[in-house]
């Protein structure tokens, strides 16, 4: 798309725009922000911001091979007033077209040593260990908080760090996490520490001195909401704005397929076979799974997809609700999505994120007569131990198990 095209209007605006000293890249700037889906006055602003940039660099005498990021930080501190809140993506954006072009600087990435360290460990997982996304994900969240933790007292050197300091930063976290979040952080600290080990950076086997945190397999009850609560979340979403579409459909895959939440977050447009009715699950360790894709949950994709998704590029179902939309980062925007979405309803759940859903789904499931093997079928579990903790919810076999206690009521 053209500046011409984008602002129709305003021939003084548009003679400006060309006639600047950026004026040959303002049509690839112009066609960024249309692709991107930003609506046409915050692009315009955009466009101006570039031309006042570039008749700046034409006042003071600066050459397009000496921008770079240090220059335009000069420039953003010296105009801190009326500056229009665009700027720095408007500028950020010119510095891209500039260097596709072979016109400005190179960009120059400066890593710290922990930079450096997590983005190689997250190679390590991908290469070598053929890890997941999402675990990777997990470990390398793990690895950034120990390194913050011991570079921030100063201890950059790994082959100095001592397992009094590992047991430290354990206890210092212990206190405030929940024993699933212990065990998730832990495992991706012994995967990272024997990472160091591996490449050379510690001699010692640090791993082995993270204890094993007590978690014994089945012994919680599955946090879920009534059938009431359920149906009160899903009443509340606004169906009649974008937004309101978006979460809706999101809340469906999650309370009547089980979803998890990155499996929400990784479903893309290619994903959905609307001819046969079904959806494919992109699901744990890349398993590939097909689903029934029901007609409650059919209709609110459609209506999603036709009157609230934005324009994109992106192959990705869900996108972000304000430019530029493209599909979440982390699935943790999917868990704030079911987290709000019971905040709004006014329910005090028993865990507010997007894993509740699908504990109800197989809470429901159990008391409407589904045996634990069709459960288990439909949140595609691998081990049936893990479908047998929904056992503890069915109260009235439950009751016909127990022993009658001794001097009480028969």
């Amino acid at each position: 798309m053209s500046a011409f095209r984008l602002i129709r209007r305003g021939r003084r605006t548009l003679r400006r725009l060309y006639t600047g000293p950026l004026g040959g890249y303002i049509d690839r700037i112009a066609a960024w922000y249309d692709e991107q889906g930003y609506d046409r006055p915050y692009a315009v602003a955009a466009l101006r911001v570039v031309d006042r940039f570039g008749r700046w660099l034409d006042r003071t005498g600066v050459k397009l091979s000496d921008i770079d990021e240090a220059l335009v930080d000069h420039y953003i501190l010296q105009r801190l007033k009326g500056l229009h809140p665009c700027t720095r993506v408007a500028l950020g954006r010119l510095l891209v077209v500039l260097r596709e072009g072979g016109a400005a600087k190179p960009a120059v990435i400066i890593r710290g040593p922990a930079q450096i360290l997590e983005e190689d460990f997250k190679r390590y997982l991908v290469n070598e260990c053929g890890l997941a996304e999402r675990t990777v994900e997990h470990y390398a969240d793990a690895a950034h908080i120990f390194l913050a933790a011991l570079f921030g007292q100063g201890r950059r050197d790994p082959s100095k760090w001592t397992a009094a300091e590992v047991l430290t930063f354990i206890r210092q976290h212990a206190q405030a996490r929940r024993p699933a979040h212990m065990q998730q952080l832990c495992t991706g600290l012994r995967s990272f520490l024997r990472y160091l080990r591996f490449r050379g950076k510690i001699h010692e086997d640090l791993a082995s001195s993270i204890p094993r945190i007590a978690r014994w397999r089945l012994a919680t009850l599955p946090k879920a909401l009534s059938r009431e609560q359920l149906e009160r979340v899903l009443a509340h979403c606004d169906r009649h704005s974008t937004l309101g579409r978006r979460n809706y459909a999101v809340l469906l895959l999650l309370a009547r397929l089980g979803l998890r939440a990155h499996e929400v977050r990784s479903l893309t447009l290619d994903d959905i076979d609307w001819r046969n009715g079904r959806v494919t699950i992109h699901g744990k360790s890349r398993a590939r799974e097909e689903m029934p894709l029901t007609v409650e949950v059919g209709r609110a994709l459609t209506a999603y997809l036709a009157h609230g998704r934005p324009p994109s590029t992106s192959r990705a179902v869900f996108v972000r609700s304000t430019p530029p939309y493209t599909q979440f980062v982390k699935s943790g925007a999917i868990t704030s999505i079911a987290a709000n979405a019971i905040q709004a309803a006014g329910i005090d759940a028993p865990s507010k994120g997007a894993h509740v859903f699908r504990h109800t789904l197989a809470t429901q499931m159990l008391r409407d007569g589904s045996s634990l093997r069709e459960i288990g079928q439909l949140l595609r579990h691998r081990d049936e131990d893990t479908t047998r903790i929904y056992a503890k919810v069915d109260l009235p076999h439950l009751r016909s198990l127990a022993l009658p206690w001794p001097g009480g009521a028969s």
